[in-house]
């Protein structure tokens, strides 16, 4: 027994004939008397009388009748109530996004999101990309922007862009001044202030060096980016970032930087959520904003 049964069975106690049924609800007659058949076979008991005006119900088939019209009306409130759901998303979002990208983000997307579904209540984390991997595995993130190429089991991951990494200085740094790029080994060499591990932008360093066969001169770790720039400013080291990271922030003005090259060094941004969990409505439909943002970002350089 299903659904649409119960429907053909109400057709026909309405029309009191099956023809007339088979003709309102367009479905061949024969087919219809099927339906009929297997319903009263699904009750074991015999649900219309057929006459010579037309069929009518039996006690047990106004029962069902009665019945069914409630279920019927039910599970279309159901139905409505479900995509209602899908329309009007409602209900927390928690969207991680590292420190790097927040100045670019952060306001655009809670606007967005206000602006498009204002029932959602949008949560936006800031924090290293390394504890944005571990908090979207966990369930504390929907979603979350996350650096890294490799394949990271438990997530579903769609690429948004890649950025080459450079080497940045104070402005004024006759070691940068007047070059196009940076060997990679002379920058390994030379006093470096970076976050600490799980850092997306540490680790990636850190695994081109091995592959270079090289090791890292670490002089500071700091994890805050706009806190490191300002110390890279103040003459007190360098350190490794996108030309875009660079280019933001109150020391932005009092900072170069160089492209590293022999290796160049780039990096992958990943959009992600948890395999294992599927997102709910507003998390979905803050996803896909922040999908057009990032398309947005992307057409007009803002990751070069």
């Amino acid at each position: 027994m299903d659904l649409r049964q119960l429907r053909y069975f109400l057709g026909i106690v309405e029309h009191g004939s099956i023809s007339r049924a088979a003709e309102a609800l367009r479905v061949a007659q024969p087919a219809l008397s099927l339906h009929l058949k297997r319903l009263e076979e699904d009750f074991g008991c015999q649900l219309v009388l057929r006459t010579a005006r037309g069929v009518v119900p039996t006690e047990s088939g106004r029962r069902l009748a009665q019945r069914a019209i409630g279920l019927i009306e039910s599970m279309d409130s159901l139905r409505d109530d479900v995509r209602a759901v899908e329309s009007v998303p409602s209900g927390p979002a928690t969207v991680g996004i590292p420190t790097s990208l927040g100045p670019v983000l952060t306001v655009p997307l809670a606007l967005a999101v206000r602006r498009a579904h204002p029932l959602i209540r949008l949560r936006v984390v800031e924090g290293l990309s390394g504890h944005m991997l571990e908090w979207v595995l966990s369930g504390q993130l929907d979603l979350a922007l996350i650096f890294g190429a490799k394949d990271m089991g438990g997530l579903n991951t769609e690429f948004v862009a890649r950025e080459q990494l450079h080497l940045v200085g104070p402005a004024d740094d006759p070691l940068l001044r007047g070059r196009a790029a940076i060997p990679f080994a002379e920058a390994l060499a030379l006093p470096l202030i970076l976050p600490g591990r799980p850092h997306g932008l540490r680790e990636e360093v850190e695994h081109a060096a091995l592959l270079a066969r090289g090791s890292v001169n670490v002089a500071m770790e700091i994890d805050a980016l706009e806190q490191i720039k300002a110390l890279v400013a103040e003459g007190c080291g360098y350190t490794v970032l996108s030309e875009r990271v660079a280019r933001y922030g109150a020391a932005a003005e009092r900072l170069t930087g160089l492209p590293i090259a022999d290796p160049q060094i780039d990096r992958t941004i990943l959009l992600a959520h948890a395999t294992g969990r599927p997102m709910p409505v507003a998390a979905r439909a803050a996803h896909a904003i922040l999908r057009g943002l990032l398309a947005d970002l992307t057409q007009d350089g803002a990751w070069k």
